[in-house]
């Protein structure tokens, strides 16, 4: 997993605007600024939405391993975020630049 993920993920849990689920995510495509999607995703699922004008990032884990990172006790095969704040920016940036190295 990227460095810095796992602390981006713990800001995302105390968000309020969150879209949780591949349902949830792609009814709100237009909305979301960031969408964060599970390693069980088709391949399909996964084209539509980096077909769109979002920042997308692929959490290396299972759709249960990303619930368990923001707290959940169910899988969640996507979550996407409406809105980004100064903390969330400033954690996404350090995520971004790991992933290009």
């Amino acid at each position: 997993m990227v460095l810095g993920l796992d602390d981006l993920l713990k800001l995302i849990s105390e968000e309020r605007r969150v879209s949780l689920g591949i349902r949830e995510v792609k009814k709100s495509l237009k909305t979301l600024r960031l969408v964060i999607l599970s390693k069980d995703l088709s391949d399909e699922e996964k084209a539509e939405i980096k077909g769109q004008k979002i920042l997308v990032l692929e959490y290396s884990g299972s759709s249960y391993m990303l619930g368990k990172a923001i707290g959940r006790d169910h899988p969640v095969r996507a979550l996407g975020l409406r809105s980004l704040n100064e903390r969330i920016e400033a954690e996404l940036k350090k995520v971004t630049a790991n992933e290009g190295k």
